[in-house]
């Protein structure tokens, strides 16, 4: 008789990543507790199920196979409508010839051109806030300095700012909500007018420029420039403001390494790589295109997994202490911009902004604090983490 042995079942550790508790408190604690106390791979009951990779290793594996882990669909909870963003929500080899299209405009020689005006809004928002001695971060010029960037680049207009700000703020609140596809709606309904702009009078900016590019020799139809306007507003609009947000939060309650910065500001390149690595932010999910094994695990077709790339540069096998910040380290290995075909186009962009602003503030301002009578915010998990509200107080200038 054949020895019919019972499939092992998952396992199970409950965990939300939109409202676990322990998030709204501190998003990287949280994290960092799972990958202490739970599975390096495991499945949670919760929106709907999916997997959770805790282990940098694996995800850096499954992150370089886009035919099993695929990008098409990921939304989590499952969202049959979700609306496509080219050239993320494509797999190989549709994927490739968007990439292709799209990375000229984020290569180093392409916005080196950008630093000039990069440094004109770092000094304009550290300037309007210098004088006051103190500033809620995060609204006053972390989400202004980045975003504001990145509008003049693709050709948004600039008097719109807190209206797309309040759009993707939004967005990002209700992810894993039935609200997401009504918000996602009101993104796409702005931004096609946005388009259909461009398409009737071109100006010099991105959009314009990606409307008159071509892929195999045809020019892209109105609906692939849809989906890839949509992609860049979400990545440029909500993206280095948390890099930002999460860095001078460590820097508030780090005054050596504030001191270094003083002392020796061309620091700020590796304090920059530093501080991706240990705060990274985004939970990168996948869709698993056909029945597979991950860590011993079997992994069904349709099943999602999420890969919070923090744990990438938490990594003891690639960061002794990961845990510290150090800015001494022979190298800074993570995944802050992700991994595999689908690594982020605007690292680049995301670097000179972060060098530049880090190098401005400290020109400037100097040393810093959190506001001992304002708690930092709560803080948001999901795809993209965030932290909502930081107060910083410095010495007023004399």
């Amino acid at each position: 008789m054949q020895d019919m042995k019972a499939e092992p079942s998952k396992p199970v550790h409950n965990f939300d990543i939109y409202t676990q508790p322990e998030i709204r408190e501190n998003v990287h604690d949280a994290f960092q507790g799972l990958k202490d106390n739970a599975p390096p791979l495991f499945w949670t009951p919760a929106n709907g199920g999916h997997w959770i990779v805790t282990d940098g290793d694996m995800m850096i594996d499954l992150l370089r196979k886009p035919n099993i882990f695929s990008n098409q669909n990921f939304s989590i909870p499952h969202q049959p409508n979700i609306p496509k963003t080219i050239p993320l929500s494509l797999d190989p080899p549709e994927h490739r010839p968007y990439r292709q299209m799209l990375r000229p405009f984020f290569e180093k020689k392409a916005i080196a051109p950008l630093e000039q005006r990069i440094q004109q809004w770092a000094d304009r928002l550290i300037g309007a806030v210098k004088a006051d001695g103190q500033c809620e971060f995060v609204d006053a010029v972390g989400s202004r300095f980045p975003v504001s960037v990145f509008m003049e680049m693709l050709g948004l207009p600039i008097d719109r700012f807190e209206e797309f700000r309040a759009l993707v703020n939004k967005n990002f609140e209700v992810a894993g909500t039935p609200a997401q596809a009504e918000v996602g709606g009101q993104i796409v309904a702005v931004l096609a007018e946005f388009v259909q702009a461009r398409i009737a009078d071109p100006q010099d900016d991105m959009m314009s420029h990606i409307i008159k590019s071509d892929i195999d020799g045809r020019t892209l139809d109105f609906e692939e420039l849809l989906s890839i306007a949509h992609l860049l507003f979400l990545a440029g609009l909500d993206t280095v403001v948390n890099a930002l947000s999460f860095a001078m939060k460590h820097l508030a309650g780090d005054p050596a390494l504030q001191q270094r910065i003083i002392d020796d500001p061309s620091c700020v390149d590796n304090v920059t790589e530093e501080l991706l690595r240990r705060y990274s932010f985004v939970n990168l999910p996948r869709m698993i295109a056909e029945d597979t094994e991950l860590g011993g695990q079997k992994l069904s077709k349709g099943e999602k997994i999420i890969c919070p790339l923090a744990m990438i540069g938490w990594n003891e096998s690639l960061n002794s202490d990961p845990m510290d910040v150090s800015i001494d380290r022979q190298a800074y290995r993570h995944g802050a911009f992700g991994s595999g075909i689908h690594t982020c186009l605007g690292l680049h962009l995301a670097r000179m902004e972060l060098h530049i602003f880090f190098a401005t503030w400290f020109r400037e301002i100097g040393k810093f604090k959190l506001a001992p009578n304002k708690k930092p915010g709560a803080m948001r998990g999901g795809v993209v983490w965030a932290i909502e509200e930081l107060w910083l107080n410095w010495d007023e200038p004399t």
